[in-house]
């Protein structure tokens, strides 16, 4: 690969670079790959979700988060095209990335349905990968993060409660509350309330003085 940047770099090699051990190099190969080729790798990406190489899956969930909204339409249409859960949670996991690289940037309807159906479902690990998206999504995911509280999933519930302790927004405490007065509360997840509210109390303490 050549060291020019003015220099089309040979996709071969950017993702022969997918298996080096400095994450430095992977990243600059994920950005140069969007930046250069974007057409033809793009379905070479996606195409990765369902790989038994959990290091070449890997990879590619982190480089389709640097391709940005553009991946997000034909991951959805993945998402909905395949029964396979390890798929399934790879689509999440980019949606993931996406959101964390490009704070600020709303998903789509197309992908937020996807969400919806992810946090109707009940495999564990579409849970544990949707509910730190919808933190990251912010006032878009909120809604959605205040009605996972109250889901009757203990473990959606329980998560998207700690998350809510994480959440910067009068709307949270006031869910937490409420569900904290709840005298028929699941034991877990009273206890997930008590935390995040402590989180909550923490973060408040220590925001300067508007006085």
């Amino acid at each position: 690969m050549s060291k020019d940047e003015n220099c089309k770099p040979d996709l071969e090699d950017l993702f022969d670079d997918f298996a080096h051990p400095n994450p430095q190099i992977k990243e600059e190969a994920y950005l140069k790959m969007s930046r250069h080729w974007p057409e033809e790798s793009m379905p070479r990406l996606l195409a990765n979700l369902d790989q038994t190489d959990i290091e070449l899956r890997r990879a590619s969930v982190k480089a389709l988060g640097v391709f940005g909204g553009r991946s997000l339409l034909p991951l959805a249409q993945i998402f909905h095209a395949s029964e396979n859960r390890i798929v399934r949670t790879s689509c999440l996991k980019a949606f993931v990335q996406v959101a964390a690289k490009f704070p600020g940037e709303a998903f789509p309807k197309e992908a937020m349905e996807v969400v919806e159906l992810a946090l109707q479902d009940d495999i564990p690990e579409l849970i544990l990968t949707v509910v730190p998206l919808l933190s990251l999504l912010g006032k878009q995911g909120l809604p959605l993060l205040l009605q996972s509280c109250k889901s009757k999933n203990i473990l959606l519930a329980a998560i998207a409660v700690t998350a809510l302790g994480e959440v910067d927004d009068p709307a949270a405490e006031a869910c937490l509350k409420e569900l904290q007065a709840d005298d028929l509360i699941d034991d877990l997840l009273g206890g997930s309330v008590i935390d995040a509210l402590n989180t909550l109390e923490q973060r408040n303490a220590g925001k300067p003085s508007t006085q």
